[in-house]
């Protein structure tokens, strides 16, 4: 009597040590769960790039007239720092349940879903700006194409002068740069052409180990690299021409198989990813702008840790999202969003500097014209 006494005593104290266990399992889509059990998501990284874009329009003043100047469409610039954040959102492609003792609700990061796309906004890790704004040559936004034939023909002539041996034909080439200069002179006199800026903020948030093939963003494998392309042409249909692109250059890592850690049957502990660095190259056109090295927890090494250890762990060293029942996650976070937003700008000031550069162009280039009809008619007189 004694030892089935003694027996069942033994039984339920390793059924109350085991009660007291935290246990991690793979959740599968028929695993039905018990009242004490609690589905979580591991985190994802996905990048916020906030690139500023700067429409240069031309314009003109005549009087008191003031229009946009037609001999050369808008140009669509990156000007100012692009900024660049990541931010932590649940990993939909791998679900798990904590079984046995559960953790407190304060370790995990709640997913109430109030406003659109609050859980992006959740949990920024980190942001960096990439200064790689440059200046722009504004006369070259006013230039008709005319006019840098015309200038063009003006190099062209200076250079071979000494092939000019008649009268005649320097009497045909004085005319011609006569001309060329009447007709500068209409173009940057009667007209007073300056540049009109606005500025465009345009946000894009992608995953940044997938590829993609939207409007404005496509993604590519090469090698040990995946590139992202982003040239949003479709923000800015019948508003002018874009020629920038912003590239992203990410190494592709090493993904490593949940297997090796969980074969169906639970663990004892928290199953989550340690972190390791990635490196991560921004380039403009073809300059690179920013080498950084960022961790994405999508690609790091599936590890456990005990309960007890992870309840004294910082909160945001290793994240855990658990969601409201009537949250459908993999709606609630999508891997591509996009927005555009109209920045207020004072254009007034870069009116001013470009018409002066504009004027300070026009004049050089007629200092050129003068310089070689002075030549020309040098050289007439030697024939």
């Amino acid at each position: 009597m004694k030892n089935s006494l003694l027996y069942i005593v033994l039984i339920l104290v390793l059924c109350s040590s085991c009660s007291k266990k935290t246990y991690s399992a793979l959740y599968q889509d028929n695993l039905v769960l018990e009242p004490n059990d609690t589905k979580y998501y591991l985190p994802k990284n996905l990048l916020k790039f906030e690139i500023i874009y700067t429409l240069n329009e031309p314009r003109y003043q005549k009087g008191d007239v003031n229009r946009v100047l037609k001999v050369q469409p808008t140009k669509i610039t990156i000007e100012d720092p692009i900024v660049i954040t990541k931010l932590s959102v649940p990993d939909t492609s791998r679900v798990f349940v904590i079984q046995g003792k559960q953790l407190s609700d304060a370790r995990f990061v709640d997913m109430e879903l109030d406003s659109e796309n609050a859980a992006l906004e959740k949990i920024t890790n980190t942001s960096v700006e990439n200064k790689g704004s440059k200046t722009h040559d504004y006369s070259l936004f006013t230039t008709s194409h005319l006019e840098t034939k015309m200038y063009d023909a003006v190099t062209e002539l200076k250079n071979k002068l000494p092939e000019i041996v008649s009268k005649k034909e320097a009497e045909r080439s004085l005319k011609t740069m006569s001309f060329y200069k009447s007709q500068l002179k209409i173009l940057n006199e009667d007209f007073q052409p300056y540049i009109k800026q606005y500025k465009v903020k345009y946000t894009v948030v992608i995953d940044p180990l997938q590829l993609y093939y939207e409007d404005g963003n496509w993604s590519s494998i090469e090698g040990d690299n995946i590139y992202h392309s982003i040239f949003p042409e479709h923000i800015f249909e019948d508003k002018g021409d874009l020629t920038d692109i912003v590239t992203v250059k990410i190494t592709k890592p090493k993904r490593s198989s949940l297997d090796e850690l969980l074969n169906k049957e639970p663990v004892e502990g928290i199953i989550y990813r340690n972190n390791s660095p990635l490196n991560i190259e921004i380039a403009l056109n073809d300059y690179t702008i920013s080498k950084e090295t960022f961790s994405l927890t999508q690609s790091e090494t599936f590890k456990t840790i005990s309960a007890k250890r992870f309840e004294t762990e910082e909160p945001t060293s290793i994240l855990l999202f658990k969601p409201k029942s009537s949250t459908n996650v993999a709606d609630a976070i999508p891997d591509f969003l996009e927005s555009v937003e109209f920045l207020d700008f004072d254009s007034d000031k870069i009116s001013e500097v470009s018409q002066t550069a504009i004027k300070n162009k026009y004049e050089e280039k007629l200092k050129s014209i003068d310089s070689l009809i002075q030549s020309l008619k040098a050289h007439k007189a030697t024939l």
